[in-house]
């Protein structure tokens, strides 16, 4: 299929999805979604690929979710209240954790800004490499919406307990140093070279037996008792629960209007 808002392609045993709406830093809009998901489902089919990098054009990697595409969606799910926004919530986020799926290892190439939905994805990824310019944030508690994308689950195996929830409590925006330093990040590089490195890391895990590859990872999740699902789920009934309060209106309309919210915890 032509792609409008990804770029995809695949070079001898490694594809690559980039990320194509550069002057909205990459949000995740109906199109993209949709996008992304075949993308995915091309890669699931293609018995010779042995690796996927994931990547975003312009400066930012993903600026998470675009609430108009999760108003439609919420809209197609045919339900109203909390029970619609739940729908929608799971329809937008299931079209990305549609990689979890993938046999083959995943690279994040995160070149700027990870923000919200957008770090859940760089989560969702096996291995992160981030450009030295790279950010990252879970900031959904400063917009009064509750964290998704399974980052309830997937930050405090990655970084501890701890940092995970000053990173979610405080949705503090991280440098990449500090991502490399607490465990967020596996390697920084120069901006300037970091495709290139993904794409090396790619082609030098295309070299091992794939069958091989393919168990070992299997094996890493099984042990670390890998059942996001059951936090998605929960995810998603807080944030639909979350979206009908008074502090989700204030706190998206600070950010458009860029000041500080006044929550007041209704």
């Amino acid at each position: 299929m032509a792609y409008e808002t990804i770029l995809y392609e695949k070079t001898g045993q490694v594809a690559k999805i980039t990320f194509n709406l550069p002057d909205r830093r990459n949000v995740m809009t109906s199109a993209l979604l949709r996008e992304f998901h075949e993308a995915v489902l091309d890669i699931k089919k293609s018995a010779g690929l042995r690796a996927l990098v994931i990547t975003g054009s312009g400066k930012a990697f993903c600026a998470g979710a675009d609430l108009s595409a999760l108003t439609e969606l919420v809209q197609g799910s045919g339900l109203t209240g909390v029970a619609g926004t739940r729908e929608g919530i799971r329809g937008m986020y299931d079209a990305f954790l549609e990689s979890l799926q993938l046999d083959i290892p995943t690279i994040a190439a995160v070149n700027g800004y990870a923000i919200g939905g957008g770090l859940g994805l760089a989560l969702c990824c096996d291995i992160r490499i981030a450009a030295d310019s790279a950010k990252f944030a879970a900031n959904f508690a400063t917009i009064g919406i509750h964290p998704g994308m399974a980052i309830t689950y997937m930050l405090p195996r990655l970084i501890g307990r701890g940092r995970a929830c000053d990173l979610l409590f405080t949705g503090r925006m991280v440098e990449a140093q500090e991502a490399e330093r607490i465990g967020l990040v596996e390697k920084v590089v120069p901006l300037a070279e970091l495709q290139a490195e993904a794409q090396a890391m790619a082609d030098t895990i295309a070299l091992s037996a794939p069958y091989v590859v393919k168990l070992a990872k299997k094996a890493v999740y099984k042990g670390l008792d890998f059942h996001p699902d059951m936090s998605i789920e929960s995810e998603a009934t807080a944030q639909a629960l979350c979206a009908q309060m008074g502090d989700a209106t204030e706190g998206i309309k600070a950010f458009f209007e860029k000041r500080k919210p006044q929550f007041k915890g209704e």
